[in-house]
């Protein structure tokens, strides 16, 4: 819509968790090294938390970007709602198993062959478990600790990367056992106002932007203001400011185009950036 009036070639801020728009920010890259660490060192267990729309699943995918698919075999649970039983049989069917069997043993031995499997083949496997926060079962989260148990004498047979909001830090606490077999936990927050202004520059940059000046400065301040330095914010903030300042045939996007942007959503105080 907006493409050709502002001279791009993509758009630079949709909300998908595409590995090419990760904004290394000194948090968000020291969380991608130490996962990347607790990965190729064969950990046990990694936690990444953080507020609602900080970049937890962009970062993840750029994990599972970073690693050698033929030696890091990826398990991806994306949204964790199974019971206990269901999760087990997801991750067998993710490894190839198109009809798991019902039983459980059969299940945990049939996981337990396959990570050996790979173990004997030089790869280490890696279990990523997204937005776990909305786990509402809590035998599911003690059947993820239970997947510790896949070990050698020197090694764990997977590393498990447990992401999610922060609330899901509260009830880990509540499972003392499974804390102690998390090698790496990292928190990630909102940008800073700085990290703000190069998140929007670095993005308008991957999608081909040639423009000298797309967003005045006092506009990234208001967007900074509005959005609170939350990425998924921001993106919703500045596709909309491109989409109108392209309606509106605008040279460059500035403080007052923001405003009145923010201003027209929350009319009546029923919508809060």
């Amino acid at each position: 819509m907006y493409l050709d009036y502002w001279e791009i070639k993509e758009k630079p801020f949709e909300n998908t968790p595409d590995p090419r728009f990760f904004f290394q920010s000194k948090q968000h890259r020291e969380a991608l090294m130490r996962i990347l660490y607790a990965v190729h060192e064969a950990k046990g267990a990694a936690l990444l938390t953080g507020e609602y729309g900080c970049g937890k699943t962009t970062l993840i995918r750029t994990v599972i970007n970073e690693l050698d698919q033929h030696l890091f075999p990826v398990v991806l649970l994306t949204n964790p709602r199974w019971g206990a039983d269901e999760m087990l049989q997801e991750i067998l069917y993710q490894f190839g198993t198109d009809k798991p069997p019902d039983k459980k043993t059969e299940i945990l031995r049939l996981i337990n062959d396959q990570l050996f499997n790979y173990v004997r083949e030089g790869k280490h496997t890696v279990l990523f478990v997204d937005e776990a926060q909305i786990i509402e079962d809590p035998m599911t989260l003690e059947e993820l600790r239970l997947l510790l148990n896949f070990q050698l004498n020197d090694r764990f047979m997977l590393t498990l990367v447990i992401s999610g909001q922060p609330e899901l830090r509260d009830r880990m606490r509540q499972l003392p056992q499974f804390v102690q077999r998390i090698a790496v936990k990292y928190h990630l927050v909102a940008l800073s106002f700085e990290e703000t202004s190069e998140y929007i520059e670095y993005r308008l940059a991957l999608a081909g932007n040639l423009r000298e000046t797309v967003f005045t400065e006092n506009a990234i301040a208001d967007i900074f203001s509005y959005t609170g330095g939350t990425p998924r914010k921001i993106n919703n903030l500045c596709d909309l400011a491109l989409a109108i300042g392209a309606g509106s045939k605008v040279a460059e996007i500035d403080s007052d185009l923001i405003k009145s942007i923010v201003n027209s959503e929350t009319a009546g105080g029923a919508f809060q950036w």
